[in-house]
């Protein structure tokens, strides 16, 4: 009995001090004080895990409306059951309204033309708990942001409890400029995104999300369900988030048959061709279709509508242990020159991002490639233009399907931080592109972008939140270039195989949930039972930049001796090319890790060959200061 309560007690002693280890090493990386009160109160952990009273709300949306692609004009009633499940009572709750981003007036972080813009979004009869917002003694509209509307409460919402808001809205979508969504091609065919009023998140950081949305930095939201009827007139298909749950209302038998031969099938089926369209193949003839859709435990909710783009479909295998399998579809104009590809590319995009890239099955049963311009993604739909080569629409493709991992999977606050998604998804989709291409590197590519901005003045600290960041360069820099490398670097730095476990199990952790960086950068540190703030304080937090340099070579006891100077503070792998006078050569390979605390490292050239020359680096390493690399004897 003695022995077992000694061993009892000594292991409490080893856990509690791993746990308080964990904290001091946490010290090492600067951490806001709304972050540092997250830790404290138990919401999330120094193992990068949730904390023990981890809490996140939620949303039940039922929305019925009505669009005219004729006119962009929109208009519909939803109904949102908002459940607290946090510690505290609100006080208020805080709307979005993204489609205000084009009401007159309001702030952006860059121009639009005046054809689009108008009043804003015409909310009318919103309730609360069935109290009319603004009349006397009830809910009272508090503060009108343009995209933020906050609305203070009659009696709080307590912990445990929900509240129902109804509301009735109309609103003109663009029809000229398409800011991630928008009309497309010759015809009506749209691409629809942020077209509902919806709540914003109360996190267990920050509470309320006010900030409004002002066209760079992205979005925010809680894993809803929605219970969406969208009522189109009836020579018109749609796609959207979510499973369509009358399928047979709508689509003609022989459609029907396609759809569910592409469902089981590993090959591309096309679903609606040209000649379906031509001769009213495609949908049952009534003046207008209601178009039913439910999604669960998703962040948005996006849809598309066509009446003469064409439908390639096939499924794919994504959960080897039951079988599940995601139907993946693209919808394309008939005069594209690539999107007849695209299925098969999402097809396989979707397999190498569950068995391999991510190693967690693809969460959603359906994926849509919608051909419309850019690329923008929604969950399980992704809206991309014409690229000119078979590469970028590869990279294209796999980049935005990518998404259904980050954020829509796990969802950072990427108007805080950007590259916790598209920095990721700017680097882990192009072992797509390496493995579909050959004799092409993707990587060369993202370094040599990187690098070529790489300590600029327009290049901040990751860990500056990406709201603050209107300039369209520095933006891209901060969001996806610099961040894509530092992933990419980190990969080399602890081998791909830890590098996919950790990234596997910070996806298994907080699938569904919010993470901030701390809790990608601790789970890192967790699972690989490793000290890796030396690599997140320069690449994450500090400004700076790479840049390696030959210093010389010198004459030893042993030989000749040649010294490497790291002379920017951003930690990269040594690659050395030696050339020696009779035509030899020599390389030498060392791990970022060698910077840990360090300035220099010291090569040891055995033997009396004479050294002819020097070169310093490789396409995949970042040197912002190249010239510095090559040394001739």
């Amino acid at each position: 009995m003695f022995k077992n309560i000694l061993f009892i007690l000594l292991t409490g002693f080893v856990v509690m001090g791993t746990a308080n280890l964990r904290a001091q090493q946490k010290d090492k990386l600067f951490m806001p004080g709304e972050l540092q009160k997250a830790y404290q109160q138990g919401t999330r952990s120094f193992s990068g895990q949730p904390g023990s009273d981890y809490f996140q709300n939620k949303s039940d949306y039922t929305i019925k409306a009505r669009f005219n692609p004729e006119t962009g004009v929109l208009d519909g009633h939803e109904t949102i059951v908002y459940h607290n499940n946090s510690p505290d009572s609100l006080q208020r709750i805080v709307m979005r309204v993204y489609m205000n981003i084009f009401q007159k007036g309001v702030a952006r972080d860059f121009g639009l033309g005046p054809q689009d813009l108008h009043g804003g979004v015409e909310i009318s009869n919103l309730t609360i708990n069935g109290h009319k917002v603004g009349d006397s003694g009830n809910p009272r509209l508090m503060r009108d942001y343009g995209t933020i509307y906050v609305v203070a409460l009659q009696q709080g919402i307590h912990p445990g409890d929900s509240a129902r808001i109804a509301l009735d809205w109309k609103v003109q979508l663009p029809q000229h400029v398409a800011i991630r969504m928008g009309q497309y091609g010759k015809g009506h065919n749209w691409f629809v995104a942020y077209w509902y009023p919806q709540i914003s998140v109360y996190d267990d950081v920050y509470g309320w999300d006010t900030h409004p949305f002002t066209g760079s930095a992205e979005f925010y939201n809680d894993f809803n369900d929605y219970d969406v009827s969208l009522t189109l007139p009836g020579d018109y298909m749609v796609w959207a988030t979510g499973r369509l749950q009358n399928p047979q209302k709508h689509y003609q038998s022989p459609i029907l048959s396609r759809i569910e031969e592409a469902r089981q099938s590993d090959q591309v089926v096309p679903v609606v061709k040209p000649a379906d369209l031509r001769k009213d193949r495609v949908l049952k003839d009534r003046p207008q279709h209601t178009w039913h859709f439910e999604a669960s435990d998703v962040p948005d909710f996006a849809f598309a509508t066509s009446k003469n783009y064409i439908w390639d479909a096939t499924s794919v295998e994504v959960d080897h242990q039951t079988g599940r399998r995601t139907f993946m579809s693209a919808v394309y104009d008939t005069l594209s020159d690539d999107f007849d590809r695209v299925a098969e590319i999402g097809r396989k995009t979707i397999r190498m991002l569950s068995d391999d890239i991510m190693g967690v099955p693809f969460a959603y049963p359906k994926l849509t490639a919608f051909n419309g311009s850019g690329g923008m993604e929604f969950p399980m739909m992704i809206n991309d233009g014409d690229v000119p080569d078979f590469q970028g629409t590869v990279h294209l493709t796999a980049h935005e399907i990518g998404h259904n991992y980050f954020p829509f999977y796990v969802m950072t606050n990427e108007s805080y931080y950007a590259f916790m998604d598209e920095g990721l998804v700017s680097f882990l989709p192009r072992m797509v592109e390496k493995q579909m291409i050959k004799d092409f590197n993707p990587f060369e590519d993202l370094i040599r972008g990187y690098a070529s901005n790489a300590g600029t003045g327009k290049e901040v600290p990751l860990m500056v939140k990406s709201y603050m960041i209107s300039d369209y360069e520095a933006y891209r820099l901060h969001a996806y270039q610099r961040p894509a490398t530092a992933f990419y670097l980190l990969r080399d730095l602890v081998g791909p195989d830890h590098f996919h476990k950790a990234l596997k199990a910070y996806i298994q952790r907080w699938a569904r949930k919010h993470p901030t960086p701390y809790d990608f950068f601790y789970t890192f540190e967790d699972v690989l039972d490793r000290d890796l703030s030396w690599f997140w304080e320069p690449w994450f937090f500090d400004f700076g930049y790479p840049d390696l340099a030959v210093k010389g070579i010198e004459n030893g006891a042993e030989g000749q001796v040649l010294t490497i100077k790291k002379k920017g503070n951003l930690p990269v792998p040594l690659y050395l090319k030696i050339t020696f006078q009779d035509g030899t050569t020599r390389v030498v390979e060392r791990s970022a890790e060698i910077w840990k605390d360090k300035q220099e490292h010291a090569v040891q050239l055995s033997g009396q060959k004479k050294v002819e020359k020097i070169e310093l680096g490789r396409p995949t390493i970042p040197d912002a200061y190249p010239e510095n690399n090559q040394l001739d004897l």
